[in-house]
């Protein structure tokens, strides 16, 4: 068994197919093929059923997963401290931002860190709160901005501000000529959502369990200029932050403070409390506690 092959076999289960895991890593499906069944070979078990729409994990396979994971995550730690040397910073740094933090709060930390460590490839990764936590346990993400709560066990939490959500609607809207919406109204309203993963999500079904009811749902999307559209075109109404509305005021759309309740959270940086933490990732953390004065 060598990190090679595990990362193969993660590919594949991740991606759900061999084809597609061999475009991603660049080599041949029959080379990926003969790697997988080697180690099943070496470990006497099926680790993988192949399906028509993908790739099924046995339980021996399940097993595996979730160790290989950890593995690979551990085998990135070690390479990073042993690349991490004095001079300037190089390489590269993946940051995790769910996409309503990113634009408002670090927009300007990205361009500082850009300016100030040239030499280092900046990669964002636009994810959800689940997505984020299991980016940065498996070593994809070193380092992330997440709405609270998130796993305190596992990361090291810093909330730098404190938000709320607003409403969205079109100006042809009955609720649009009011000052503010009491939450009450708004039950019967198709609302457009973000993906499952949000945090943003969970906010509006716990609103919506205070009345005994569950939102209803016009639409979904990862995109925020599909959702505006969305609300534009008078498919529903959504909810973003306020701080997203201020920075960034959207034309055409009439925009309302929500009471009974408010719907407010709180936003961290996160790492990992165990992991290791390479000098790009330090100077990245310095630098966002300095933009966003956290002391």
């Amino acid at each position: 068994m060598n990190i090679r092959t595990l990362r193969y076999f993660v590919e594949v289960v991740q991606l759900n197919g061999f084809s597609r895991a061999a475009d991603a890593l660049f080599i041949t499906q029959p080379a990926i093929s003969r790697s997988i069944k080697k180690l099943e070979d070496e470990l006497g078990v099926i680790l993988l059923v192949r399906e028509v729409d993908g790739v099924r994990l046995t339980d021996d396979g399940a097993i595996l997963f979730e160790h290989a994971k950890q593995i690979i995550a551990q085998f990135n730690n070690m390479n990073k401290a042993l690349q991490d040397k004095s001079g300037p910073l190089t390489g590269t740094l993946n940051v995790g931002l769910p996409p309503v933090i990113a634009s408002t709060y670090f927009a300007d930390i990205i361009m500082a860190f850009s300016s100030r460590h040239p030499l280092v490839e900046l990669k964002i990764f636009e994810l959800g709160t689940k997505q984020m936590a299991d980016a940065m346990r498996e070593g994809r993400v070193e380092t992330a901005a997440v709405v609270l709560p998130f796993n305190e066990d596992i990361f090291e939490l810093t909330p730098f501000s404190e938000d709320h959500l607003m409403l969205l609607m079109s100006p042809s809207h009955s609720l649009a000529i009011k000052k503010e919406i009491h939450f009450k109204e708004l039950i019967n309203e198709p609302f457009i959502f973000f993906s499952e993963d949000f945090r943003i999500n969970d906010l509006i079904y716990s609103a919506c369990g205070i009345y005994n009811t569950v939102p209803i749902i016009a639409g979904r999307s990862n995109h925020l200029d599909l959702i505006i559209a969305m609300v534009k075109a008078g498919v529903g109404v959504t909810l973003l932050p306020n701080s997203m509305c201020n920075k960034n005021p959207i034309d055409d759309l009439v925009v309302l403070p929500v009471v009974e309740p408010t719907l407010s959270y709180q936003i961290a940086l996160a790492n990992n409390k165990n992991g290791y933490k390479s000098r790009s990732c330090q100077a990245w953390d310095q630098l966002a506690r300095e933009k966003l004065t956290i002391e």
